[in-house]
């Protein structure tokens, strides 16, 4: 489904061509932030957006056409690594993403002004129209965020640099024009409208906005357990002070009936229980914390023989006091998550 996929907002000054006096080392980082986004166009995962003005402000703003723009600079500094017509392509196509933000979140305008952020993230470029486009669409996601039913969660806005995760917004709002019914009556100006939204400027800072708790409640399919399971062991990682690999990560398979029963038992605990729920499944591929695993064994008691699926083990690992993790260890030696139960439950799908 559509709306439980994380979501982005790119910037269009990630698309904005370097100052023809930039260093060689600044036009590479230009290109390599582009081609590191534009892989984002494959991931089914995660919906991006741009904003509809995208193209017009770098028109305004006199940085468009980009084609002229690169071959100017890559003749300048003598990049031969790259081809302008490729980086073109690429920008061309993330200026080409449709449905637009303002589509998707049905919003057409705000009019606002004394917009302040801290970090001022406005100001981290000079040019008018990416300015005022940038100003249009922190006020739009910073009232999605705050008002709308059906939480943004980890919906981030990409940014060429990104000096915190969190940004602070504040606004007068004189008028919000949109399509939606979750959204009250803003305060009126004098009075200022107050929200935060969260930026990033590379795929780790990406990835760190974005909520796998919420991501496992709300998962339609495995898909969505999958990536929740992903976002937490690469958080894993990074809490581990090393360098966490997406690409590579090993992922257990999810059993047919585990979305279910997980979701079922989330649903009666609130949101307690899914942090735990995925801090035991990172254990269990981890091997970590083994005093908490136990052998599934075919009724309650301590002799009763262990479950088995052919050679394939049934384990219980402890959740928290109430709650358990039923998994089968493989014979090939991978691991499949089976279902979260409850304390007295000792059967397995």
């Amino acid at each position: 489904m559509h709306s439980s996929r994380p979501s982005v907002t790119i910037d269009a000054g990630i698309l904005a061509v370097p100052h023809i006096g930039c260093t060689k080392d600044d036009a590479f980082q230009y290109v390599d932030t582009l081609l590191d986004w534009s892989k984002l166009l494959d991931e089914p995962w995660v919906a991006i957006y741009m904003s509809e003005r995208a193209s017009e402000a770098l028109f305004d703003d006199d940085l468009f056409p980009l084609r002229n723009r690169l071959r100017d600079l890559f003749s300048k500094l003598g990049i031969v690594e790259y081809t302008v017509n490729d980086i073109a392509k690429i920008a061309a196509k993330l200026l080409s993403l449709t449905p637009s933000f303002e589509a998707y979140y049905r919003l057409k305008d705000v009019l606002s002004e004394q917009l302040e952020t801290d970090p001022d993230v406005i100001r981290l470029t000079t040019h008018d129209g990416l300015q005022s486009d940038l100003a249009r669409c922190i006020t739009l996601i910073a009232v999605l965020r705050k008002h709308c039913s059906q939480p943004l969660g980890g919906h981030s806005l990409i940014l060429r640099e990104a000096p915190k995760q969190v940004i602070q917004v504040q606004a007068q709002i004189h008028e919000l024009e949109h399509s939606r019914g979750d959204i009250p009556e803003l305060p009126c100006p004098p009075e200022f409208f107050e929200g935060d939204v969260l930026v990033c400027d590379d795929f780790r800072g990406l990835i760190e906005c974005l909520d796998e708790a919420s991501i496992l409640v709300g998962a339609s399919d495995n898909l969505g357990v999958d990536l929740a399971i992903r976002i937490a062991i690469f958080k894993h990682a990074i809490a581990q002070g090393e360098a966490p690999d997406w690409g590579n990560a090993t992922v257990p398979n999810i059993g047919a009936e585990f979305r279910e029963l997980c979701q079922q038992c989330c649903a009666d605990q609130g949101d307690s229980l899914p942090p735990k729920i995925l801090r035991s499944i990172v254990e269990t591929i981890k091997g970590h914390n083994l005093s908490a695993v136990h052998a599934l064994r075919t009724g309650p008691g301590g002799n009763d023989p262990q479950r088995m699926r052919g050679s394939d083990k049934a384990q219980r690992r402890d959740i928290d006091r109430e709650f358990h993790l039923h998994y089968w260890e493989c014979e090939n030696g991978t691991i499949e998550l089976a279902s979260v139960v409850y304390h007295n439950d000792f059967s397995i799908p």
